[in-house]
């Protein structure tokens, strides 16, 4: 069908479905406005596109398919007339037979490129997982104390095992002084009341802690209580030794897990 304004066939643009855009470049005395009379079209020999949007249906020229049936529209791909046997909807618009299983073939390329790329991203989860459980980083003592003790940002599960790699290594004693080095620099001492005693320190405990909590004071005494937000915790003096010690490293290694999405 020719542009109604301007009469060209040659060139223009489908917009959508039945609907075309002029992109012929013709004189501007060639063009006819709706509702004109010849005698009002200007003189002037100048140039534009046509630009006129006209809609041209199967009727417009007795389309007809490829087999020589009747077009019920046109594909949205190539443009061609194509009949309800060679053309089906595809995501709302209809397609050709042809450029419809193109679009099947691109669409089952895409999901399986997505489906390599998930499994290549769990595959690479995966063995970073394994990389930090058979994996240690080389900790000071200090550091170590400071991973497990602060909650300042999450840590790792590398960082987690490293830690307490570092401290179980330790003895009772040396973990003691460890703290009472590292904690002045990681939190400001708290007072804690035990019976008319006060106790001035660092309170080891944690909403995650199982059912106990521990208070090392600046002379280095250790005081053992009950689980975080008890009312009647006591705090008791206790004899630190190397089962006290691994049980505050586990406790403070399950809290960070907690903290950080590890479990």
């Amino acid at each position: 069908m020719p542009c109604p304004s301007c009469g060209a066939t040659a060139t223009r643009t489908q917009i959508l479905t039945g609907y075309w855009r002029c992109d012929a470049d013709v004189r501007i005395d060639q063009l006819v406005p709706a509702g004109a009379e010849p005698s009002a079209v200007p003189s002037a020999a100048e140039t534009r596109r046509c630009g006129t949007v006209y809609i041209q249906t199967r009727d417009d020229d007795g389309a007809t398919c490829r087999c020589g049936e009747p077009a019920v529209g046109e594909c949205t791909e190539c443009t061609r007339a194509v009949c309800a046997d060679h053309s089906d909807l595809w995501q709302g618009w209809r397609v050709c037979d042809r450029d419809l299983a193109n679009a099947r073939l691109r669409a089952r390329a895409a999901a399986a490129a997505e489906e390599k790329r998930r499994e290549e991203e769990a595959a690479a989860a995966e063995a970073e997982r394994l990389r930090q459980r058979t994996t240690l980083l080389e900790l000071a003592d200090e550091d170590a104390v400071w991973l497990l003790y602060a909650r300042d940002e999450r840590r790792t599960e590398q960082q987690v095992r490293s830690a307490v790699h570092v401290l179980r290594r330790l003895t009772a004693a040396e973990f003691t002084d460890v703290c009472l080095y590292l904690l002045p620099y990681a939190r400001e001492p708290e007072t804690r009341r035990s019976g008319l005693t006060r106790l001035t320190g660092w309170a080891f405990e944690g909403p995650d802690y199982h059912g106990r909590s521990w208070f090392l004071t600046r002379k280095g005494e250790w005081h053992r209580g009950g689980a975080l937000g008890d009312e009647r915790r006591r705090w008791k003096d206790v004899r630190f030794d190397d089962v006290e010690k691994r049980a505050v490293i586990d406790e403070m290694a399950w809290q960070q897990s907690i903290d950080s999405g590890l479990v």
